[in-house]
């Protein structure tokens, strides 16, 4: 026994530090981080994912609360931890909180290539005094010089003063599996292009459930349920290339879709449900509708449900007013789309202005009755 012992020693004194393994994730805990919901951890991660980027490797995050701030994230590192969000906004699994009202994010992945975030929840501090963002690559003066290629998968961000996540200027992106909920900005902001976002939650932003500045181009947004957003459920400007399919927008104080400035777009099989639940602090005024289309070209809006509603339990006002809202279309079709019980007082509110080449007709529907 003496010598086995022995000979374990010889062997410990000869094994390899954390940071020097390859081909196993790094468990940021043996970098000294405490995950108890107290200590500041953000020096031990930081370790940790640099040693990561010296070798294209994973950190991984056990179970706990770990409090931190600005964590700089390497090329070509996953985060990873074992997914366990719920819908509220519930502290489990491998949780990253902010500690610090100063700082500008809790991930900043500007420059991180590849990275791929997986089984995370993100807390923010939504009182904060000033906007802090959960997950920011911020481009801010130039576009990166290939493709960004970040993947967020299963991850849930929430509380933050800021938007949930902020990609300027990104170029390529993954979003799926994930949930963007409490924000006080958007739960996504994009400024950017070819990006698939599949099978998330948007949920009770103080923003947009997902909102494009400048430009958003080369998006697939595909089967995501977009709810009870202060502003639009979906916020389209400018670019081109939407595919928008498959997606329940449900009770969104603005439309469920509001599109500006935006081409070459499809808009179906979609379900847009009591949106427009508060639009007087938006620009359509007191005219809430489900869909918003302005100034578009080569949009196809097809094979889309609506219908009209109140708050859950039978509270609140019923809503939208209006089913769609255009204005200044053209080479577009609206056609074939349904709304019963889709709209309190009209199907469609036509503003003009349009150019050549616009069809809208066969949408068939009824105002609901209360």
């Amino acid at each position: 026994m003496a010598g086995v012992g022995a000979a374990s020693l010889v062997l410990q004194s000869f094994a390899p530090a954390p940071e020097q393994r390859q081909g196993t994730p790094m468990n940021v805990m043996d970098y000294g981080a405490k995950g108890d919901g107290k200590t500041s951890d953000t020096e031990a991660i930081q370790k940790a994912l640099d040693e990561a980027g010296k070798v294209n490797g994973t950190v991984w995050f056990p179970a706990g609360i770990y409090r931190c701030h600005e964590l700089k994230v390497p090329p070509y590192v996953t985060l990873l931890g074992d997914p366990c969000w719920i819908y509220h906004c519930e502290k489990r699994g491998a949780v990253l909180e902010l500690d610090n009202e100063d700082a500008s994010c809790l991930l900043d992945i500007t420059g991180a290539f590849a990275t791929r975030i997986r089984g995370m929840v993100l807390n923010g501090i939504p009182e904060a005094k000033k906007p802090i963002h959960g997950i920011f690559l911020n481009n801010t003066e130039k576009w990166s010089p290939k493709e960004d290629t970040v993947v967020i998968d299963d991850t849930k961000v929430m509380n933050f003063s800021g938007h949930g996540v902020f990609f300027r200027r990104v170029w390529l992106f993954i979003v799926r599996h994930s949930h963007f909920m409490a924000n006080k900005g958007d739960g996504i902001r994009l400024m950017g292009w070819d990006g698939f976002v599949l099978d998330n939650q948007f949920s009770g932003n103080g923003g947009n459930g997902f909102g494009c500045e400048e430009v958003g181009a080369t998006v697939m947004f595909t089967a995501n349920r977009v709810e009870w957003n202060r502003g639009y459920g979906l916020f389209i400007y400018s670019g081109d290339d939407w595919n928008v399919t498959g997606n329940s927008f449900d009770r969104n104080h603005g439309a469920g879709l509001y599109a500006l400035k935006a081409s070459a777009m499809t808009v179906t099989g979609n379900v847009f449900r009591r949106c427009g639940k508060d639009s007087s602090y938006l620009s359509e005024g007191e005219h809430s509708c489900q869909v918003r289309l302005e100034d578009c070209q080569g949009v196809s809006m097809t094979g889309n449900a609506c219908l009209a509603g109140q708050d859950d339990g039978g509270q609140g006002k019923f809503t939208p007013q209006v089913g769609f809202i255009v204005r200044k279309l053209s080479h577009s079709i609206i056609m074939g789309n349904t709304l019963w019980n889709g709209y309190m007082d009209e199907m469609l509110i036509d503003q003009g202005e349009h150019g050549p080449s616009l069809i809208i007709k066969d949408n068939v529907g009824c105002a609901k009755k209360q």
